[in-house]
């Protein structure tokens, strides 16, 4: 099972995001999960499926 990324960088204006109700003692998710996450700059909301990254990448 995957951990999601504590941060993740906005599409529409470059600030960090964070994810929404879920800590890293929290642990791993599923495989398929969908993360929300929250711009602290323009407080745009992501929603991340979250994945096992591949091989080699």
């Amino acid at each position: 099972m995957p951990l999601p990324d504590l941060e993740i960088v906005c599409v529409d204006c470059g600030g960090l995001c964070r994810p929404l109700g879920w800590f890293i003692e929290d642990g791993e998710v599923d495989e398929g999960t969908v993360m929300p996450y929250r711009c602290v700059d323009c407080l745009d909301r992501w929603d991340v499926v979250i994945s096992t990254p591949e091989d080699g990448q």
